[in-house]
């Protein structure tokens, strides 16, 4: 019993050590990414799932994208389509030509559906992250042209906002 009681306290110090230094690297870790492996395999499965449209490139939507610092917090995005309709009381329904709804990105990661010209974001951590925009028909399939997936893209800074990208 005599060496537990020698140890006692050796083991007190090494405990509050380790809650000391978990409090000060704990910091360093705070703008690690929060999409773990499982999200990105779920939005891998999401993106499967919905599958593509392919459209001809003569008359096919576009579309460009303009994001900027709101006033009191977040960010205000605006939409500009040629050839395509927001149409929000079609989702789910049969697709019907340059017709259905967007999806938006954060840094990759799925933040919303858009079913108009005009979203708001809440305000994003400090540092650099990637909008994305995606046309979508009513079932979901991303719209391609020529292989690629028409959407809208920008990069912005907190506090910070940059030419449209299209």
């Amino acid at each position: 019993m005599r060496n537990l009681s020698l140890r006692f306290p050796y083991l007190i110090y090494l405990s509050i050590a380790s809650i000391l230094i978990g409090v000060l690297i704990a910091p360093l870790f705070g703008r690690v990414a929060t999409q773990s492996p499982a999200q990105d395999l779920a939005m891998l499965q999401h993106d499967l799932m919905h599958g593509e449209l392919e459209v001809p490139a003569d008359g096919a939507p576009e579309i460009l994208m303009t994001v900027e610092k709101d006033d009191m917090d977040g960010w205000n995005i605006t939409l500009q389509t040629l050839n395509f309709t927001f149409a929000p009381e079609q989702v789910n329904e049969a697709n019907v030509p340059n017709a259905g709804h967007a999806h938006l990105y954060v840094n990759g990661i799925k933040m919303a559906r858009v079913y108009g010209p005009y979203f708001h974001i809440p305000d994003l951590p400090p540092g650099q992250h990637e909008i994305t925009v995606s046309l979508s028909s009513n079932d979901h399939s991303f719209f391609v042209k020529d292989g690629s997936r028409i959407e809208a893209r920008a990069v912005i800074m907190q506090g910070q906002s940059t030419a449209p990208a299209g």
